[in-house]
């Protein structure tokens, strides 16, 4: 069993360095684009095959409160 769990655990390592996002980094501040009103910090990333890069973000208003959202959906705050 510990084998089976070492397998998986390099192929998710090999998976996550091939798409490490790249619009915004950890600690950047961000806000929505549209809709819902949300701003905060990057705490975080996600990518899956519909999204290719996404970010967790936790707000400003509400620490510890973190939304996730599509790259497209952010934009930078200066």
């Amino acid at each position: 069993m510990e084998q089976i769990s070492k397998v998986v655990g390099s192929q998710n390592e090999r998976q996550l360095k091939q798409s490490e996002p790249t619009t915004f980094g950890l600690g950047d501040r961000v806000r929505k684009k549209s809709g819902a009103a949300w701003q905060g910090c990057v705490v975080g990333w996600y990518s899956t095959t519909l999204t290719p890069e996404g970010y967790a973000v936790e707000s400003e208003a509400h620490p510890g409160s973190v939304q996730i959202y599509p790259v497209a959906a952010l934009e930078r705050v200066a």
